[in-house]
């Protein structure tokens, strides 16, 4: 077995990985060099970029297995400004973060799918024909109290929900007298598994199936890639007739209209990227949800990522030499929210692989007194009770830095309708 200890891009705390065989390790550290991350946050950021290059580590593996050049490929990850974990147990143990674009795609074959995307995404809404804040309260209680266990179910686990915003000039801060909607949920007419494991395609031409050493991965094309996309595209035009169909369920009798339909994790370019869990969209109004206590806020993209910004970030002369600047000019990537982050300093971060990808991990968290808490777990849900969710200005400030969109409206929290108390993960 060989362990490598990250020493790239000086960490703010050890991250330490066991028991790679040693034929993957090349492929960890080729993953390491294509990492890439616009991360807000010392804390689980950098955990995630290291989770990361072990699902990344066996695409990489498997394409080269394949006979594709990686050089010629160019594949890469880039994290957005919340990057964090994701607390879903098969994506995690498989090596994948969250936060993140992916391009996996290696002469026609692509490999994004072994992220497990889902079509997740925002609908942005505005009410049209409310009287006054009391009555809307009053309306929006009545809703929450109202809902249905197969209503619970259409908007989903985890982090899902719906609330309703003040919208406030954002120069100004006066109340402009508009009330947002926003819905976050991925709907559930159709069933998901097809979309996280691909053994429906095995009797398909362009059926890869790689063994790696810490995992299978699953590389399509030709006939199977074509199966795999007309499935992921009826998936996500499920979801956003679901998210209308909640939308209409629940207000009921209220005018409304829809200003944008986003997908926030899915596939882009015939699936040579993968979204998971960032914004790419450039002709519609963005709405970045922080935390329910902070809001959200609505952004129009501006092309990114600029050359200004490219010929100064920390991985200017890496990105050059491995020639991605070209490719990430104009890449156009926006936040979707604020992730996930550790209550309280990380000491120490320690995880190790078996023959499926990662195995378990120990997090060594401070405490007062200079006293450690240590926590071995086998996804972040299990230690939850040392989340939260990121803050809002830590991640406003890595937008602006790096100039990637125009900040548009100021969203005040009203009232959330569902889940009546948001914790990270949700509260099942």
């Amino acid at each position: 077995m060989t362990e490598i200890l990250n020493v790239r891009n000086p960490k703010p705390f050890k991250i330490h990985c066991s028991n790679i065989q040693p034929q993957f390790l090349p492929w960890i550290e080729e993953a390491e060099n294509r990492i890439f991350s616009l991360s807000a946050g010392n804390r689980i950021a950098p955990i995630a970029e290291d989770i990361m290059k072990v699902g990344f580590a066996k695409i990489l593996f498997a394409a080269n297995e394949l006979g594709s050049d990686i050089d010629t490929c160019k594949p890469f990850v880039l994290f957005a400004p919340d990057g964090t974990c994701t607390y879903n147990k098969e994506r995690f143990s498989r090596g994948f973060a969250y936060g993140c674009l992916i391009k996996a795609e290696f002469d026609g074959l692509i490999a994004t799918q072994n992220a497990m995307p889902n079509g997740c995404g925002f609908s942005l809404f505005e009410l049209k024909d409310f009287s006054d804040d009391e009555n809307l309260a009053k309306d929006a209680l009545k809703i929450s109290d109202g809902i249905t266990e197969n209503q619970a179910l259409e908007l989903g686990r985890g982090n899902h929900f719906i609330a309703i915003y003040h919208v406030k000039d954002k120069l100004s801060g006066e109340d402009t007298g508009r009330r947002f909607v926003i819905l976050h949920c991925s709907g559930h007419e159709l069933n998901k598994e097809p979309l996280y494991f691909q053994d429906w395609l095995e009797d398909v031409d362009g059926y890869n199936k790689i063994h790696t050493p810490h995992g299978s991965v699953w590389l399509l094309e030709k006939e199977s890639k074509r199966l795999y996309l007309d499935k992921f595209s009826e998936l996500e035009k499920n979801n956003e007739k679901g998210r209308s169909d909640v939308m209409k369920d629940l207000f009921d009798g209220m005018e409304f209209e829809l200003i944008s339909d986003l997908t926030h994790q899915g596939l882009e370019d015939d699936g040579k990227l993968l979204k998971l869990g960032i914004q790419t969209d450039k002709d519609q109004l963005l709405p970045i949800a922080f935390n329910p206590d902070e809001g959200a806020l609505t952004i129009k993209i501006k092309p990114n990522l600029n050359r200004d910004f490219l010929d100064r970030w920390k991985y200017a002369e890496m990105s050059n030499r491995f020639g991605y600047n070209k490719i990430f000019e104009n890449l156009d990537i926006i936040p979707h929210g604020a992730g996930y982050e550790f209550v309280k300093p990380i000491r120490n971060f320690s995880y190790a692989l078996n023959k499926q990808g990662i195995e378990n991990f120990t997090v060594e968290m401070e405490r007062s007194g200079g006293i450690a808490i240590k926590e071995t777990a086998s996804s972040f849900r299990e230690i939850r009770q040392y989340m939260s969710y990121k803050r809002k200005l830590p991640i406003m400030q890595k937008l602006f830095e790096a100039d990637l969109g125009d900040h548009i409206h100021d969203l005040i929290p009203l009232i959330q309708i569902h889940p009546k108390r948001s914790i990270p993960g949700g509260e099942y």
